[in-house]
């Protein structure tokens, strides 16, 4: 048998052998890497006094909420997790004033509301 030969058997048994345990033709799925953050993106439904947005990260919350007009109320973001219930942002006073926010929580974020108090 010449060499030829034999490296196309070889070469045959070895795709053959590989595609019965679904290493050659499945594929290939990304994996997660531990590093890897997820992210949600907070997006209240305006309201109103006023409206916010903002990014929950592996537990690391921020954005900004913004004033919309004046009324004496001032608009908040409550952010929803699973576990621990919820985290509020500081509110922004005045309008057409905007506050950035940044905090944490470690439960999976599951939504965000707008919110005022009278300030």
């Amino acid at each position: 048998m010449n060499k030829s030969i034999r490296f196309r058997t070889f070469a045959t048994a070895t795709v053959i052998a590989f595609s019965s345990l679904g290493l050659v033709l499945a594929p290939s799925a990304q994996a997660s890497t531990p590093g890897a953050s997820t992210c949600r993106v907070i997006d209240p439904r305006a309201t109103g006094e006023g409206y916010g947005d903002g990014r929950v990260c592996d537990g690391n919350i921020t954005g900004t909420v913004h004033d919309t007009r004046a009324d004496g109320r001032c608009p908040y973001v409550r952010i929803f997790f699973t576990v621990g219930g919820w985290w509020d942002s500081p509110w922004a006073g005045g309008k057409g004033k905007a506050v950035n926010f940044a905090g944490y929580h470690p439960g999976e974020y599951t939504g965000a509301e707008m919110r005022y108090i009278s300030c």
